[in-house]
């Protein structure tokens, strides 16, 4: 084995054997139990509300479908969708029925779904509910051994949230209705019922103008943004109408008066000004003309951002617009000054206004601004609307890709989208974690806790929508929650050199390491929001260390990270100098081998900044694939028989950085464990 001198920082700061975090247990309360959700024969996303499990599954060749009233189309279509995907037969001459009863009594985006051998009765109040009834039966058929088969089954279920929505901005980079269209699907499946629309920022105007052209005109739009794209009236309203057959309100949000470059390059106005807010009456009252009330009747204004010298004026009259056309309206919190009967969207933690207004949480779940596998667990653990004093209407899940794009479709790749659309929908639906630590918000449960078992049993689900239903698509998780690692953090007040030996005689001593789980440590995060050494100073240097056993030598495939880079700011380390991993000095080594890196086509590449937000040129350099440890191409790490030593150098150099590691094996059954233990063995 080569022998490596690394150097190191002399003194050592406090060490601790991490226990339980601080009230994990008493603090920590949910719907269901993890022992519940392991033994659930089929892993539904969401789970519901109450469910009794039959002793088997059978078969499910064929159905002929009873109603005491005329299905809707939409219905029709979500059954035929079900037959195609199964090779189900809709047969008037078959032996199982699906019996569609009405009954009031049941809630209104509620069901109830009894599944029997020769018969499937599904009972609900509204259309909403048979269509959420057939998702949930859509994910009780398997077709796993050749043939269609349906778990037996009594369900009752109905959402704990009215608001369970998904936000994407296109007015920074457009995507076509198709795209769209695509995300809706997704949306439905899950039943996920509120598709935010941010048409509208600086970069771009995307809705058609009658009045005033120059909105949408090309050369008003930033020319690396797709200059002119834009969506006609008509299919805004079509698009209104496909979401609404999958019973999915789409609300357009008109950002306003922040956010407006475009408009100010097309009018020659600021939005605030007087002839501003005249332009706005008229795009604002032609846009309700040709979208009506029964397609539209929530509309989203923005007013976060931006300070005017006349706030209570602008938004007073814009609101007055959206109420005499019928529309209630929702505005960011913080925002300008609306009144109580408007709706805000919490974006940041600290509630501005604590009233009595309906309140929708977005408040730390964007998509694109976190690491996939820690970003996974923050959603699950986070209460939907956790310290607000509002009423609270359930959340929606944001996308802002800040970032140029090459390709419409590229963030898909670049940003855990379907991972979090999933658990969001789960969270929005269920509400089953009602209070947890805020620590998840940059950790995962350690093992040996409640926390770590219900998350867990939650990440198999995961797994098996990842496999049964997202098997082509993009979907950046692999579970996690079984492996740990011993930290060690070395001050930098002498620097000294030691040996690998060195260092494990340090990690063999208990009071010296803190223990943490997951496929990617923050050892502190750029927001404050914690992580294992949240106090660490630029200059220190954290260690890494834990084991993989192999039955035989082999390679598998690994995504190694270290500062993963949010796709919404172009801020962070930038990219490593060839042959090394971390523009920070970070490494890996491999039973005492340096693991080489990739071969980089952009070594050496630095952003402009080193905090805040990205320079304006930066933001507009779409990201590479070597980037982002999900996108490049697994490293393939070799093993030797048994067991194998990971040992990862973790340095930090300013307070900006996101200080972390990403070491997250892709091959089934591999446990990364540094007590050397499989299975608790």
């Amino acid at each position: 084995m080569k022998k490596l001198f690394l150097t190191l920082f002399a003194s050592l700061l406090t060490f601790s054997l991490s226990t339980e975090l601080k009230g994990q247990n008493i603090n920590f309360e949910t719907n269901y139990s993890a022992e519940e959700l392991h033994a659930a024969p089929v892993k539904l996303i969401p789970y519901p509300q109450e469910v009794v499990w039959g002793p088997e599954m059978v078969n499910f060749l064929s159905f002929k479908v009873t109603s005491e009233n005329t299905l809707n189309k939409n219905i029709t279509s979500e059954l035929e969708r079900i037959c195609s995907e199964y090779g189900i037969e809709n047969s008037k001459h078959s032996k199982v029925t699906i019996k569609f009863i009405s009954d009031e009594e049941v809630p209104l985006e509620g069901y109830e779904l009894n599944v029997e051998k020769n018969k499937i009765t599904i009972k609900t109040s509204s259309d909403a509910g048979a269509f959420y009834a057939l998702q949930t039966l859509r994910q009780l058929i398997s077709n796993d051994i050749g043939i269609s088969r349906i778990q037996l089954c009594n369900i009752k279920d109905q959402p704990a949230f009215p608001i369970r929505g998904y936000m994407v901005d296109v007015g920074r980079n457009f995507q076509s209705i198709e795209l769209l269209k695509t995300q809706l699907d997704v949306m439905a499946s899950y039943k996920l019922n509120t598709f935010h629309w941010h048409l509208t920022d600086r970069p771009a105007w995307r809705i058609e103008s009658k009045a005033y052209p120059e909105l949408t005109g090309a050369e008003n739009h930033r020319p690396t943004r797709d200059p002119g794209a834009f969506y006609t009236y008509e299919e805004i309203r079509a698009l209104i109408i496909y979401a609404k057959d999958k019973h999915i309100q789409v609300i357009p949000e008109i950002d306003m008066p922040g956010h407006s470059d475009s408009f100010v390059t097309a009018t020659g106005h600021k939005m605030e000004s007087p002839e501003g807010m005249k332009i706005l009456e008229k795009v604002l009252n032609e846009f309700f003309d040709e979208v009506p009330k029964e397609l539209c009747p929530v509309i989203h204004i923005g007013s976060d951002e931006v300070r005017i010298k006349n706030p209570e004026v602008f938004i007073t009259k814009m609101v007055a617009i959206c109420e005499a056309n019928e529309r209630e309206v929702i505005i960011w919190n913080p925002g300008l000054p609306a009144n109580d009967y408007v709706i805000r969207q919490t974006w940041k933690p600290d509630h501005i206004e604590e009233k009595t207004y309906k309140e929708i949480d977005s408040w730390n779940n964007y998509i694109n601004n976190g690491d996939p596998f820690v970003h996974i667990s923050k959603l699950f653990f986070k209460p939907i609307g956790k310290g607000s004093t509002n009423k609270v209407q359930g959340g929606i899940l944001c996308m802002w890709h800040d970032v140029n794009l090459d390709k419409e479709d590229d963030f898909i790749r670049f940003n855990p989208l379907y991972p979090s659309m999933l658990t969001y929908a789960w969270k929005t639906w269920t509400h089953d974690v009602k209070t947890a630590s805020k620590e998840y918000l940059t950790k995962i449960p350690l093992s040996g806790t409640s926390e770590h078992d219900y998350f867990q049993a939650f990440e198999k689900y995961l797994m098996q929508h990842k496999e049964k239903y997202f098997a082509n698509k993009p979907f950046q998780y692999v579970e996690q929650s079984q492996n740990q690692w011993k930290l060690m953090k070395f001050a930098d007040s002498l620097a000294i050199e030691m040996t690998m030996n060195s260092i494990r005689e340090k990690f063999d001593q208990k009071d010296r390491y803190k223990l943490a789980n997951g496929n990617t440590i923050y050892i502190k995060d750029r927001f404050k929001l914690g992580g294992y050494y949240p106090d660490a100073q630029p200059g220190e240097t954290c260690f890494a260390l834990s084991y993989i056993y192999a039955e035989e030598e082999k390679e598998i495939p690994v995504w190694v990270g270290f500062e993963t880079p949010f796709r919404a700011n172009r801020v962070y380390g930038g990219m490593p100098d060839q042959g090394a991993w971390d523009a920070h000095g970070g490494d890996v080594w491999i039973n005492g081998e340096n693991l080489p890196a990739p071969e980089w086509k952009n070594p050496g590449w630095k952003p402009s900044k080193t905090s805040g937000w990205g320079n304006a040129d930066d933001q507009e350099i779409t990201w590479k694939d070597e980037e982002l440890y999900w996108t490049r191409e697994p490293v393939m790490v070799p093993l030797k028989k048994g067991w194998n030593e990971i040992l990862i150098k973790v340095p930090g150099t300013n307070a900006y950085q996101n200080w972390m590691f990403t070491f997250a094996p892709l091959e089934e059954n591999i446990v990364v464990n540094p007590f050397k233990a499989i299975n608790g063995k």
